[in-house]
């Protein structure tokens, strides 16, 4: 089997993390490792679960950039998808620059996978 994409989110809705949850577990090489539900949760989490790809949701908050850069500069080699019902808000802003990728919410569960192993292959934005 080869290596598993390991994935942690960051949502302020619990639901929706479990949706998520439920959808990449049917794909084998991908790892579900944690999800968080507030910016002040997320880092220890985070940085404890070592993942490959962050998905990052947004309401256009400050504190969005700010978590972004500190996963950056904590868990450097990890990759931070924006994941989000605003992403036509973040296409021009600072936090759609600073991510690897953004995807919406509305998208399918195909699309998030496909997103996913493409950011997760990708070299790092730096």
């Amino acid at each position: 089997m080869p290596q598993q994409l390991r994935i942690f989110h960051c949502d302020d809705s619990a639901a929706f993390t479990r949706l998520v949850r439920h959808w990449l577990e049917d794909h084998p090489d991908i790892e579900y490792v944690g999800a968080a539900h507030s910016g002040e949760d997320a880092m220890t989490t985070i940085v404890e679960a070592r993942p490959d790809v962050v998905l990052l949701d947004t309401m256009g908050s400050p504190g969005d950039t700010t978590l972004l850069r500190r996963i950056r500069s904590e868990v450097p080699q990890a990759r931070v998808i924006v994941y989000s019902g605003y992403v036509s808000l973040l296409e021009d802003g600072e936090l759609g620059a600073e991510a690897d990728a953004y995807i919406e919410k509305g998208d399918d569960e195909d699309a998030l996978v496909a997103m996913i192993r493409a950011v997760a292959v990708a070299a790092p934005r730096r």
